[in-house]
């Protein structure tokens, strides 16, 4: 059997768009970024500081793989008292961002024959993990004049 650097599946996955974009930029001179998530001003001194002290202090390992219970408690406080709704710490999960959430969550309900819903415009991976999972992409399309907000009425009617 000839052995192959990744799985088909893996290898037909298309190239993001995202990526696509970097790579022209990179050839330019005198590019305005404006990719989603990325600040356009520095990280504030008390956060930095914050960091450097954390550093300092030793927290500089893995952390539990659900996250740190302070700051999963410190999100449960922050719920309770913006929505009045008490969550117990041990039923949130902190993650390093949006994405793998995502991912995790289209992986377990994607498959042939499902269709998955998803913002548009929004980040490319969801078509391509949607995609992935054999499951259909259903954009859902999110405009300007509805402040990029799900316009319900669009959304039922899908």
């Amino acid at each position: 059997m000839k052995r192959r650097a990744a799985a088909e599946r893996a290898l037909s996955m298309p190239r993001s768009a995202i990526r696509e974009i970097m790579a022209l930029a990179s050839t330019r001179e005198n590019v305005i970024h404006l990719e989603i998530g990325e600040p356009d001003f520095s990280t504030p001194k008390h956060i930095i500081d914050a960091a450097k002290k954390a550093l300092d202090d030793g927290h500089h390992g893995y952390t539990p793989s659900n996250g740190i219970k302070d700051l999963r408690k410190a999100v449960c406080d922050d719920i309770f008292k913006t929505r009045k709704i008490k969550i117990n710490s041990d039923n949130i999960v902190i993650v390093p961002g949006g994405k793998v959430t995502m991912w995790h969550a289209i992986l377990m309900f994607g498959e042939p024959g499902i269709e998955i819903m998803y913002p548009n415009p929004g980040f490319p991976i969801y078509e391509s993990v949607i995609n992935y999972t054999g499951a259909k992409p259903v954009p859902v399309r999110l405009r300007g004049e509805n402040n990029f907000n799900i316009d319900l009425d669009n959304f039922f009617s899908l």
